[in-house]
């Protein structure tokens, strides 16, 4: 029996695995010191114990930080495998010891978290009664980790053309952006509003690198507007809707989110035409070839159901 594999069957343990994941998050054996709650030297130490039994390096230092070797890298992606499976294998453990209970843990965006999640909490409750769903807000940047290390059953966000074979992604809605303001807003004097008038005004835009924001500053190149430096660019829904209730901004959000508002009497959506690929794809992304229980089954299809329902009755 080769070295490697008495030292994969005999001493590689759990915390080795879960100080891999942490090296490979924070990219700092500082940063994953104080995330596992450990001393550096005991996080270097464990890690030339690693090194020294795999017999290779699984990380280099760079400018950058801790980056994994190709080693490293597999033992990374097999280790966020096995800590997955523990962490539901405990959700699973805890509903047979809590007779009737469930347990769901869903990663949102805070837009969704305005109206599709709140459709989907009452589909749920409905359909399974002795439900407990815990949920965490925050962009993908911060929810597909948390669903690689199983802190989240699956993530509603926001989906991108980055090709992710780890992850199970399903198209929920194709949620259009539009303009919006606050009422009483100058421009709502105008029967129809273009990319000319918005000269001026700041705005409020989604990130860079989403499909939304691109479709957008194509739309502004293509009329020779440039895109004000006057800008938010941001996720965050409540300083979104904040600054646009208290600022002459013009905001770009979906219009889902701006039709909830919009009820509230918060804001007003501006006369004006946007391309169809001015759009946020929302869909609901979970790890690929897991083994689901019924509770993860019925959610989906909640999901699905739930978002469904949301454009054919003209919810937003």
């Amino acid at each position: 029996m080769s070295n490697l594999r008495i030292f994969l069957k005999n001493q590689l343990n759990i915390r080795h695995m879960r100080l891999m994941v942490a090296l490979d998050e924070h990219r700092s054996v500082m940063k994953a010191a104080t995330y596992l709650n450990l001393s550096q030297p005991a996080i270097s130490k464990s890690l030339s114990v690693l090194e020294e039994g795999i017999g290779t390096a699984l990380f280099r230092r760079t400018k950058s930080g801790m980056m994994p070797t190709d080693a490293g890298a597999c033992l990374i992606r097999h280790s966020r495998r096995v800590l997955l499976r523990i962490e539901r294998a405990e959700r699973e453990l805890e509903e047979l010891m809590t007779a009737g209970s469930t347990h769901l843990s869903i990663g949102t965006l805070p837009a969704t978290a305005v109206y599709l999640i709140p459709h989907f909490i009452a589909r749920l409750e409905a359909e399974l009664p002795h439900t407990t769903v815990s949920l965490r807000e925050g962009t993908m940047d911060s929810l597909l980790p948390a669903l690689r290390t199983g802190q989240i059953d699956f993530a509603v966000g926001l989906l991108t053309s980055q090709h992710m074979p780890e992850f199970e992604t399903h198209v929920l809605m194709r949620d259009p952006v539009v303009a919006a303001v606050r009422p009483g807003h100058p421009l709502l004097s105008l029967p129809e509003v273009t990319l000319a008038d918005l000269e001026g005004y700041p705005l409020v835009l989604p990130l860079h690198n989403t499909l939304a924001r691109g479709a957008l500053e194509a739309m502004f190149m293509n009329k020779r507007i440039p895109i004000t430096r006057n800008r938010i660019d941001s996720v965050s829904t409540m300083a979104n809707v904040g600054t646009l209730q208290v600022t002459d901004a013009i905001g770009f959000l979906s219009r889902s989110l701006v039709a909830h508002f919009r009820r509230l009497g918060v804001l007003e959506k501006l006369p004006m035409h946007l391309p169809p690929d001015v759009h946020l794809p929302i869909g609901l992304v979970r790890i690929a070839d897991l083994d689901r229980t019924e509770t993860h089954d019925i959610a989906h299809r909640l999901m699905v159901e739930t978002a469904t329902r949301i454009q054919e009755q003209g919810l937003f």
